[in-house]
């Protein structure tokens, strides 16, 4: 499994020619299953590149909304809405930490405050 915010993010491997950025990339060429949330527009042309994407797709993945995504399943393409139950919000979350607000208390699997 690879996690990527962005597929420039692979240049921090090595350099553009080097060995370690040929494994990275050849690890997502050898992905069946690949999920891409919204993408900018300057990520776009390289995002379709890597993984794929016709014409088509690369143009949806940089109107996606937040919580849609692409799937690619082999040579099929789905365009799923991702839902969340209140409990796997925070294991999700990535903004908080990125704009410095607290954790958000979590919630146990009956709903009640960390569970306890």
């Amino acid at each position: 499994m690879a996690v990527l915010h962005r597929m420039s993010d692979l240049r921090a491997v090595g350099a553009s020619d080097s060995e370690q950025v040929g494994l990275a990339e050849g690890l997502l060429a050898d992905s069946e299953t690949r999920v891409i949330y919204a993408q900018s527009p300057g990520e776009v042309e390289r995002t379709g590149e890597l993984l794929g994407l016709t014409a088509t797709e690369a143009a949806l993945v940089t109107q996606l909304r937040r919580g849609m995504a692409l799937w690619k399943v082999g040579r099929r393409s789905f365009l799923v809405e991702h839902r969340l139950a209140p409990s796997e919000r925070v294991l999700i979350d990535t903004d908080a930490a990125m704009i410095g607000e607290p954790d958000p208390p979590s919630e146990g699997p009956v709903g009640e405050p960390d569970g306890r």
